[in-house]
C-alpha cells in the first residue's frame, strides 16, 4: 500500500490488526479440503509476510522519545519547535518503526479530537512524504500537496506551492510532518543545500513536529546545514 496520499495513509492507520491463523496439527491439515487448505496456506503466507513491528527495546525507546517530543511540541507560533531525525544503517527498520508510531499517533488524535476540525475541515494529524534523489524545494512542496491531493499541486512557483502546503497544514491541523528517505537528497549539490534551508523554513513556519528519516544524515551535512 502506497502512503503518499492522505486516503492511503488513513486506510493504513484504520486497518484492523491481522489475526494469526490457528496452528493446526498434521492430522488437522490432512483433514482439510483442497479449498480450505489453499485458504489456510494463503492466510499463513499473509501473516508471515506482515509480521511486526516487534517491540524490541530499541523500538520501545524510540517510540517513547517520539511521544515525548511530539506531545511537548505545543509551543505558540512565535517559538521554535523541536524536530526529530531518525538516522541509522539500512535495513534496521527505520521506516517501519516510524510508521508504527505515526499510525498510533493518527489514531489517538482522531479519537481525542474527531475527524473534523472546528472549522469543518478534515483533520489529518500526520502528513507523510517520501523523497527521491532529485528532490528540490519545489518538488518537496508539491509532494506535500500531493498528500492532500490539492487541486493546485501541479502548477505554481516554489513559494506559491509552499504557501498552499502551509495552508493545508493549518486547515487540517497537522501535528507531524514525516519526511522519509531524506538520504536520497543530493546534499552536496545546490538542490540539497536549498532543501536543507527549506527544512529550516518548514520547522519555523509550519505548526508541526518535523520528523526526518534517513541514512547517514549527519554525514550528509543535514545538521551542519
Amino acid at each position: 500500500m502506497a502512503l503518499s496520499k492522505k486516503e492511503d495513509f488513513k486506510a493504513f492507520a484504520d486497518a484492523p490488526r491481522r489475526q494469526q491463523p490457528e496452528a493446526l496439527t498434521r492430522e488437522q491439515l490432512k483433514g482439510l479440503s483442497a479449498q480450505a487448505r489453499a485458504e489456510y496456506d494463503r492466510s499463513r503466507r499473509e501473516w508471515h509476510a506482515n509480521l511486526g513491528p516487534i517491540k524490541t527495546p530499541q523500538l520501545v525507546e524510540l517510540h517513547e522519545d517520539l511521544w515525548d517530543i511530539t506531545d511537548s511540541n505545543l509551543q505558540d507560533g512565535d517559538k521554535a519547535k523541536g524536530a526529530v531525525a531518525v538516522d541509522a544503517f539500512p535495513g534496521l527498520g527505520k521506516t517501519t518503526s516510524v510508521l508504527a508510531f505515526l499510525r498510533e499517533f493518527h489514531r489517538r488524535e482522531i479519537a481525542e479530537k474527531g475527524e473534523f476540525t472546528d472549522q469543518g475541515h478534515e483533520r489529518w494529524p500526520v502528513c507523510r512524504v517520501g523523497l527521491t534523489g532529485n528532490t528540490g524545494m519545489k518538488d518537496l512542496n508539491r509532494a506535500m500537496l500531493e498528500f492532500f491531493e490539492h487541486p493546485g499541486r501541479s502548477r505554481g512557483t516554489t513559494v506559491q506551492l509552499g504557501r498552499r502546503a502551509l495552508d493545508c497544514m493549518l486547515s487540517c491541523e497537522v501535528r507531524v510532518l514525516a519526511l522519509d528517505d531524506l538520504h536520497f537528497l543530493k546534499w552536496g549539490r545546490t538542490s540539497g543545500i536549498e532543501v536543507s534551508n527549506h527544512l529550516k523554513w518548514i520547522a519555523n513556519e509550519f505548526p508541526v513536529t518535523l520528523l526526518m528519516v534517513g541514512v547517514g544524515l549527519a554525514d550528509k551535512g543535514l545538521f551542519s546545514e
